[in-house]
């Protein structure tokens, strides 16, 4: 029938150009990017762009990349198309670029890595370490702060995730929350997404698991045992 072919289409129209065709829509698959290409230069450029950090010792030359691969998931690509579509569509297109980070990080365990890539950010495995800014899903403007939850396997080879975030309308995080706050009284509306500071935020908390999708996943080792951030 042509909605269905319509619907194909559609979803085939939002698919980031540079991704593979796809051809298994049930699970999500793994690409390996080419250490030569322009596609591992843009993330290894985003990944290393944010790894100094002077408080802590921090700095990029002791950490090198061991692979970087695209993660193409249908069910949670669809997801987070829909519910970009309808936090940006309370704003004019204009406003809406600053709805949305492309990319934020998150340190990946090796207990929930293969989970993240099947099901997504799912606070129910994400969140278990901090809950200082609510119990949701934590992203980190800089890959530093990431570096900290991303446990190394025993390999010493530590993982993190290169997501696209829906942040949308976001307010100050309040301790163990489990929702944003209200930022429409009168509706009810809650805010999309809670932060460290709203003037200038580092860290961003989801709650809702089609906010986030997990685009790339980079494994890499680092040198020397880093203090927690602040």
């Amino acid at each position: 029938p042509p909605a269905a072919i319509a619907a194909t289409q559609n979803s085939r129209d939002t698919l980031p150009s540079y991704w593979n065709p796809i051809m298994n829509r049930l699970n999500a698959e793994k690409f390996s990017v080419d250490p030569g290409s322009e596609e591992y230069a843009r993330v290894e450029t985003a990944f290393m762009l944010t790894l100094d950090d002077p408080s802590r010792g921090l700095q990029r030359t002791q950490f090198t990349i061991q692979s970087v691969e695209r993660i193409q998931n249908m069910d949670l690509w669809n997801l987070y198309v829909a519910k970009r579509k309808t936090i940006c569509g309370r704003m004019s297109p204009k406003d809406a670029q600053s709805l949305v980070r492309n990319w934020l990080f998150h340190g990946g365990r090796p207990d929930t890595v293969d989970k993240i890539l099947q099901q997504g950010f799912n606070r129910s495995f994400a969140g278990r370490n901090a809950t200082r800014y609510g119990k949701g899903v934590y992203f980190a403007r800089d890959a530093s702060y990431s570096t900290f939850f991303s446990s190394p396997d025993t390999d010493g080879v530590q993982s993190m995730f290169l997501a696209r975030v829906v942040v949308g309308e976001y307010t100050l995080g309040v301790q163990d929350a489990r929702t944003p706050a209200e930022r429409d009284a009168t509706t009810h509306a809650l805010y999309d997404s809670t932060v460290d500071n709203v003037r200038d935020p580092s860290i961003f908390v989801t709650y809702n698991d089609g906010q986030a999708y997990p685009e790339y996943l980079i494994k890499f080792k680092q040198d020397g045992d880093p203090p927690p951030p602040t």
